[in-house]
């Protein structure tokens, strides 16, 4: 039988724990766990005993035993458990290629649900400071020093190990369309390092999120294929009810939940004229841009069509290889014309540019429709038609309150997605003339002379009432449906008789954004979410201090940490680029809507791959969680003291990840005027009040961590600035021991003036609070079946991000070409997303931080 020992004193051997348990019985083995760098006991260790009653009988009379001074915490040793994996990595990171494959600049550090730990109680628990379980006397208020708890300072020195880049705000009002140069700090500022060693607190606690303001759904852009399932829709008022109406317009298609029928796949057999306008798309396209080489003619006055237009359209039905549609060949403003015209010849233009749909005489299928115009304007690239809305007899469906609400929310994440009007509304070409946002215009040329484009915006992005009079255009704001408003619907099809029984979403676009189900908030467990109550506060709450959010929650509680940096402003420490800024590369804004990267299928964190875009993102039907805390890996192997040459931004011959090789810089990146320079020290002081033994442990186990793990500070650390060493300044100590004592060992120390308190914290007592705190998490989440604390997934997880991943292989945002550091982001994710349609497609998730192999390959069809 195997016995897991916790709690063991560091004295102790393993001759001592098999002389303990031999009492009951036979030992077989008696192991204690020692740390492999320095070879110290971990205080716990295992004792496989023969017999197993021997066993049992050992467990019951030792779980408690007081042993040097120490109580045995003894059971029976579990199993450790296996982590459910989506997909065996076939390849390890020795053995990939960096020709191949990249990593993602950042990972997940798991979370795993509290509402266990916070049963247990303890340390690793929730509750009130000011009414700690010691009893009230004991509180952990701001007011005295208590007795028990430990007060004073833990000198730090930091080191820097790759360049640091700490931009410096000048107050200048910076324009976010125009490129922006930064001076930086030649000092850390205390908040700046504050936040770091909050954030690696969270993580090694579990704690509580600080802030997550996730609270609206995120949306996605929908795939290709969801636009020929849309059907047009105008919004009507109804007279007698006051309520909205939706006017669903199929055109000729007899619909379907899929969209029109599709054609027969056996092209020899012929389909009558009857059938072929039933597949037809819903509506009809109306070609007015380039590149199409045949434009819809508009006749007599119509020569500007605008959303809302009614005309009459000669149409003609055409053919690609996977659907039918009709084309406007010549459209006229209904308001022109005292009689419905008659349809003519297609133009001769047509022949070789256009594939017609021919009945069994050879004939084109022409016909004239009354219809209403979209514009949605030139908001794509190659963007060729626009929309005529037409049907005998449209469909009328109520639009219900969700409805609006959904609308409204989902134009909303349209704007969000620029909060700054300028990219919208005070747009220049490249004569430096103003644009306005229905317009597509060439904005600059590259270094081949072709040029670039800015696209037009689509109508609900600038349609807003506090923009109605900019030009004239008095219209109401898209946020609200109203009547007369054009957009597309989704809808629930009997697919026998091709009734439409109710509208499920509305779409300002054919291929539009679409919320998620649920917002990131749900899916982040209850006892992670921030605290709202004094008795909710998680560990990093009551060191770091807790501001309350939202309405009704207590009054915050004050910090018991503060941060003093020794270091003064000193120019010496930059590597100045004062007169040649250096531009940097391109940084990826969060995406969070990329929901196969931020979405676990499990509360365990397991990445989601081979998963289409909607099922991989925000609901609750697999019972999913947010993979985790967002961490920078450490770039492993370009610390400065091995790679010096890769941080020369004028040497030659190597690719530079982190300098931007464009044509010219853009407001997408920034350039900086210095960096302090790698194996700069700085000396850092932390002046702590009223901490627990496990809350001193918990800073020093942070602060004792092996040479190779670098925590992340500042700008850039996607592109591997900011890697520094943290570590106790031993050469500020004396005589070893740390300044801390309890408030009876500084009174000791003030009754009698002598050079060191006499309750100082030597190396043993260092020793305890960090063996208290790593037990504290161990029993905290013993329902994760791990009794070793590096075993702890948030644990095992924060320690690799802090050494890095393979040192061979890249790490950038995902791009196809590997030699291309400026490489399309999007370009990947689109191939990447390809595999519902294509069986060699991966939809690969971004794998767990805690997995044999995090590389991602830049072909995300490889195998």
């Amino acid at each position: 039988m195997n016995i897991y020992v916790g709690n063991v004193p560091y004295a102790a051997t393993e001759e001592d724990l098999k002389s303990l348990f031999s009492e009951y019985g036979r030992v077989v083995t008696a192991t204690i766990i020692r740390d492999r760098n320095d070879g110290r006991s971990k205080g716990f260790g295992f004792v496989e005993m023969e017999n197993q009653e021997d066993g049992k009988q050992a467990i019951e009379k030792l779980d408690g035993y007081n042993m040097m001074g120490r109580l045995l915490k003894v059971n029976e040793a579990r199993p450790r458990k296996q982590r459910q994996q989506l997909q065996k990595p076939t390849t390890t990171e020795t053995e990939i290629s960096s020709d191949d494959f990249f990593h993602n600049p950042y990972t997940f550090v798991p979370t795993p649900p509290r509402k266990k730990a916070i049963e247990n109680g303890g340390f690793a628990g929730d509750f009130n400071p000011l009414e700690h379980p010691c009893g009230k006397e004991h509180n952990l208020d701001h007011a005295s020093l208590k007795p028990n708890l430990w007060i004073g300072h833990i000198p730090i020195k930091l080191t820097t190990v790759t360049p640091l880049v700490l931009l410096k705000d000048d107050g200048r009002d910076r324009k976010p369309t125009e490129h922006q140069t930064y001076n930086v700090h030649s000092r850390i500022p205390e908040s700046s390092l504050r936040g770091m060693l909050r954030s690696a607190y969270e993580v090694v606690t579990n704690s509580r999120y600080s802030c997550f303001r996730n609270d609206d759904r995120l949306a996605y852009r929908m795939d290709t294929g969801e636009a020929a399932k849309l059907i047009p829709t105008i919004i009507k008022k109804n007279k007698k009810t006051g309520k909205l109406n939706a006017c669903l317009f199929t055109g000729t298609a007899f619909p379907t939940h899929d969209g029109p029928k599709k054609p027969r796949t056996e092209r020899e057999k012929k389909i009558g004229v009857k059938e072929a306008t039933n597949n037809a798309m819903y509506a009809a396209m109306l070609t007015l841009y380039k590149p199409y080489t045949v434009k819809t003619i508009l006749e007599g006055t119509y020569n500007e069509p605008k959303t809302g237009d009614k005309v009459y359209a000669e149409i003609i039905l055409c053919e690609k290889p996977r659907y039918l549609y009709w084309k406007a060949s010549r459209v006229w403003r209904k308001s022109d014309c005292s009689t419905k015209p008659n349809p003519g010849n297609v133009p001769s233009a047509w022949n070789n540019s256009v594939s017609l749909y021919k009945d069994s005489n050879g004939n084109p299928i022409i016909e004239i429709v009354e219809g209403t115009v979209l514009v949605t304007n030139e908001n794509i690239n190659k963007k060729h038609d626009e929309r005529i809305f037409f049907c005998d007899s449209p469909i009328e469906k109520e639009i219900e309150d969700n409805h609006k609400k959904a609308w409204k929310e989902l134009i909303k994440n349209y704007r969000d997605a620029h909060p700054d009007d300028d990219d919208i509304f005070n747009r220049k070409d490249i004569h430096n003339k103003p644009k306005k946002p229905w317009e597509a215009f060439i904005k600059d040329r590259d270094r081949r002379n072709r040029d670039i484009y800015d696209y037009a915006w689509s109508p609900h992005l600038y349609h807003r009432q506090d923009k109605k009079d900019r030009w004239e255009r008095n219209t109401h704001d898209t946020i609200d449906l109203q009547d007369g408003d054009m957009a597309y619907a989704r809808c629930k099809i009997d697919d026998k008789t091709g009734d439409i029984k109710e509208v499920l979403d509305l779409f300002p676009v054919m291929i539009s954004r679409e919320l998620y189900e649920k917002s990131p908030k749900k899916l982040l467990d209850k006892s992670l979410r921030p605290a709202e109550k004094l008795d909710k506060l998680s560990p990093a709450d009551r060191l770091f201090g807790w501001t309350p959010q939202g309405q009704g929650s207590d009054g915050g509680y004050k910090s018991r940490i503060r941060v003093v940096c020794e270091n003064s402003e000193c120019s010496d420490i930059l590597e100045n680029f004062e007169d040649n800024p250096l531009p940097l590369t391109i940084l990826g804004e969060p995406k969070p809507e990329q929901g196969r990267f931020y979405v676990a299928a499990d509360k365990d964190g397991t990445p989601q791959d081979r998963k289409s875009k909607q099922e991989a993102g925000y609901d609750n039907k697999d019972k999913k969680h947010l993979r985790g805390r967002k961490h920078y890996w450490h770039h492993k192997g370009l610390e400065e003291e091995n790679d010096a040459d890769y941080w020369n931004p004028s040497g030659e011959n190597r690719n530079r990840e982190y300098i931007y090789i464009g044509d010219k810089p853009s407001q997408q990146n920034r350039s900086i005027k210095g960096w302090i320079k790698p194996q700069t020290k700085f000396g850092v002081s932390l002046y702590v009040q009223n901490l627990q033994q496990a809350e001193v442990g918990a800073l020093l186990w942070l602060l004792t961590l092996p040479d190779n793990h670098y925590f992340r500070l500042g700008y850039g650390k996607p592109l591997g600035f900011g890697s520094v060493k943290i570590e106790i300044d031993t050469d500020r100590l004396k005589n070893g021991c740390l300044p801390l004592a309890t408030a009876e060992g500084w009174k000791t120390y003030y009754e009698k003036f002598d050079a060191c308190p006499p309750a100082a914290m030597n190396k043993a007592k260092q020793e305890e609070c960090r063996r208290k705190f790593m037990d504290s998490m161990v029993d905290a989440y013993e329902f994760l079946n791990q009794q070793i604390f590096e075993e702890l997934p948030f644990i095992k997880g924060f320690l690799r991000v802090l050494q890095g991943p393979n040192k061979n292989i890249r790490i950038h945002y995902p791009r196809k070409d590997p030699g291309d550091p400026a490489g399309k982001n999007f370009e990947w994710f689109v191939e990447n997303e390809r595999g519902d349609r294509y069986r060699d497609g991966k939809q690969l998730g971004l794998p767990d931080v805690n997995a044999d192999n995090q590389a991602l390959p830049y072909n995300p069809k490889q195998t």
